[in-house]
């Protein structure tokens, strides 16, 4: 976008760019070419496919950690220098990002430089890594992205022998943190735990588990008890770990993985609603708010150097926190956009609840926008969004329109390949109807600037509920907001 306006700039008026032209120009140009290379590591499916063909012929389970730490002391940093950073260790199915943001705020507003590592991003990779609450900047990721890359690749031992794509952007966090020395670093596990590559870390001051749910099947089981046990795999000895209450079923594991890995487990209830944020529902941020508090608290017992915590600041900090895509509320022309990136039973539940209660006392036409990713159940999550009885459905590739920018393309997810995800969708979806008589309107649409555009041709006002994807809610920020509210300048 920037880079178009300069350009268009130098064309419209005829001149030569002034130096600061170039040298934005130049950066944005560099950005670039720095993120299609990573795109060349793409290749999560085909590894979660082969990853779980391994687990169910009982082989090996194939171990990121072990892998990382190679890449790790092949790019200039070993374990030794992890060691020293202050960390903060997420895992869990819901709410871990936004138990991360929270904690991040809450340290933050102590007055402690804080490193945050997150995924997936919305609208820019760089998003993924942040320092003191703000993405790292284009000039830094480029920087940092051609340290690591070209180490790596000096150092091959054969033409494959690279980082996927999540496990490059873990080192980068890492190389980031420790060149920046934050003062803590607030690490949100990819998927699982025992086996993410996060999980090269030996030393951490405070885990924590977030509410758990079913999701990732093909890695981490189709039971409570084996994803229970895979997240437990964060915990480490003599390391206190914080969790919010679970499933009987995932408690009983939970406490057994941390009598057998020796780290203390505390359950932490809600917190009182005392404190709010004017954008999650209540009962949602009081489970997170709880926990990142504790989390926050106890890290501050074990590093503060007489810092005490202050419930005011925590309050402020709670209060400001914001995690763009989580429930969120955009109005623009004659759409009001619901936002959340719920992808699983439970999540879409409480997202269903969410858009209710909203939206029950409005006149406007209810709007769905849906994309799904991975191996989740489209069939039982798409029966839980049926029950709203929409006007108007939308299944739309994750692209906001055909020239999406670098970040946000898959190599592997190809815009057509979504578009026969979509299209199988929208028949799932009709053959709900057929069981209840419904006969609103269903569209498969190529882009979310398509499917916005043909809304606001229409006559009347709609309240539109975008799920199923955080990466769908990125390509409705591409149109909305491309700077997120301008913490991507």
């Amino acid at each position: 976008m920037l880079y178009r306006q300069i350009a268009g700039r130098y064309l419209s008026n005829l001149v030569r760019p002034t130096i600061a032209d170039k040298m934005c120009l130049d950066v944005l140009t560099d950005y670039k070419v720095a993120v299609d290379k990573l795109n060349s590591l793409q290749s999560n499916a085909h590894y979660i496919e082969q990853y779980g063909k391994k687990t169910k012929d009982n082989q090996h389970k194939f171990n990121s950690v072990t892998q990382t730490e190679i890449f790790l002391q092949k790019s200039g940093v070993s374990l030794e220098d992890l060691d020293k950073l202050s960390i903060i260790h997420v895992a869990g199915t819901k709410g871990k990002g936004t138990t991360c943001a929270l904690s991040e705020s809450i340290l933050r507003h102590h007055g402690y430089k804080t490193g945050f590592f997150s995924s997936p991003h919305l609208l820019e990779v760089r998003e993924r890594i942040r320092i003191n609450g703000y993405p790292i900047e284009k000039k830094d990721f480029v920087n940092y992205f051609w340290k690591i890359y070209n180490a790596l690749d000096a150092n091959k031992s054969h033409e494959y022998d690279m980082p996927l794509y999540f496990g490059f952007m873990t080192l980068m966090a890492f190389h980031v943190f420790l060149d920046k020395k934050v003062d803590v670093a607030i690490v949100e596990v990819g998927i699982g735990g025992e086996y993410d590559c996060t999980n090269i870390l030996r030393k951490k001051d405070v885990t924590a588990i977030t509410s758990l749910g079913i999701d990732h099947t093909i890695i981490l089981g189709d039971t409570i008890e084996s994803i229970a046990q895979n997240k437990a795999g964060i915990m480490r000895k003599g390391t206190r770990t914080f969790t919010v209450p679970q499933s009987d079923d995932a408690m009983k594991v939970l406490s057994e993985e941390s009598d057998k890995r020796q780290s203390e487990l505390i359950v932490v209830n809600s917190q009182p609603d005392t404190i709010g944020n004017d954008v999650f529902p209540q009962y949602i941020f009081n489970l997170n708010a709880g926990l990142a508090q504790a989390v926050s608290e106890y890290w501050m017992q074990k590093r503060s150097n007489g810092k005490i915590f202050s419930k005011e600041l925590t309050k402020i900090a709670m209060e400001n926190c914001k995690w763009p895509g989580r429930f969120e509320i955009r109005s623009r022309n004659n759409i009001c956009y619901f936002l959340d990136g719920a992808h699983t039973i439970d999540s879409i539940n409480v997202c269903n609840k969410w858009f209710e209660e909203k939206t029950k006392s409005s006149p406007k036409k209810k709007v769905l926008m849906f994309n799904l990713t991975g191996d989740r159940d489209s069939g039982k999550i798409l029966s839980k969004l049926h029950a709203q009885k929409f006007d108007l459905v939308a299944f739309v590739p994750n692209q906001s329109k055909n020239d999406s920018k670098s970040d946000n393309i898959s190599i592997l997810h190809t815009t057509d390949k979504q578009l026969i995800k979509c299209k199988e969708f929208m028949t799932q979806w009709l053959e709900l109807n057929e069981e209840e008589s419904n006969t609103e309107e269903t569209k498969v649409f190529p882009s979310v600037y398509d499917a916005i555009e043909y809304l606001e041709n229409q006559d009347g006002e709609f309240n539109m509920l975008v799920t199923g994807s955080l990466h769908l809610i990125g390509a409705v920020f591409g149109i909305l907001d491309p700077n997120l509210k301008g913490t991507l300048v």
